[in-house]
């Protein structure tokens, strides 16, 4: 009965969604919390809210509050305040935006002079990762992947890739770590209700770099009388995002 009770008892966790503007923070937010996606782009003012509830592992009631950051918070006097008790920090760039990565380093150099000067205990400071959003126009990317990894092991931190767009790997990416800031693992349940149905739009673009032209030969006449041209390769399939 104990056990019971134990699992469930809510759990908590702060989560900080930190980065230039214009990259996806809230689009990611929403995603997540609500399956919403919009093209329209309304920049965030200071700070927007959201939470979701979810299973993770042994947990059966835990709540996720979202704190997305609006990108001129690198440059104001609030940051402090909204990181306080986070449990995790994900810094988030543009993967077609070069400049929304070059100043990852600023806002993770920022981040830490603020856990240093307020005395973080070991063991209370924040999980930070580096995410890098956008990553179904993998025909536009600007920040090749070597870069992205580079700076994340020499930060010593974690990286994923996600689309908030398509939802690929955002649900489970987030349910991953937040799990891993609570010490447990998704259960093979857990992994299926975050795995999104992928869609697509009408207007989405297509790499065509990955589509190979179809190998046009004479038919047979015995087999295809209406002189349809056979083809003979298929395309190869699209860049998808992968939970690193």
């Amino acid at each position: 009965m104990h056990e019971i009770e134990e699992d469930l008892t809510e759990k908590k966790l702060k989560i900080v969604l930190v980065g230039d503007s214009g990259v996806g923070k809230t689009s990611i937010a929403l995603k997540f919390c609500n399956d919403e996606f919009s093209r329209q782009y309304n920049p965030t003012s200071g700070l927007d809210f959201l939470k979701k509830n979810l299973s993770l592992g042994p947990y059966k009631n835990v709540t996720l509050h979202i704190w997305d950051v609006g990108g001129l918070a690198l440059h104001g006097t609030m940051l402090d305040k909204y990181i306080y008790k986070a449990e995790l920090i994900m810094l988030i760039y543009d993967v077609t935006n070069s400049s929304s990565f070059d100043v990852l380093e600023q806002w993770l150099d920022t981040i830490e002079n603020i856990i240093n000067n307020e005395n973080y205990n070991e063991n209370k400071k924040p999980l930070m990762v580096i995410v890098g959003n956008k990553c179904d126009m993998e025909h536009q990317r600007s920040v090749k992947r070597e870069k992205s990894h580079r700076l994340a092991a020499e930060k010593n931190l974690i990286y994923n890739d996600m689309s908030a767009r398509t939802g690929e790997s955002v649900s489970l990416c987030i349910a991953n770590l937040a799990a891993k800031v609570l010490g447990v693992q998704l259960t093979q349940m857990d992994q299926d209700f975050c795995k999104p149905i992928v869609t697509a739009e009408i207007g989405d673009s297509v790499d065509m770099m990955s589509v190979q032209r179809p190998i046009k030969r004479q038919p047979n006449k015995k087999t295809c009388p209406n002189d349809y041209p056979i083809i003979t390769t298929l395309p190869k399939s699209s860049a998808v995002c992968i939970l690193q």
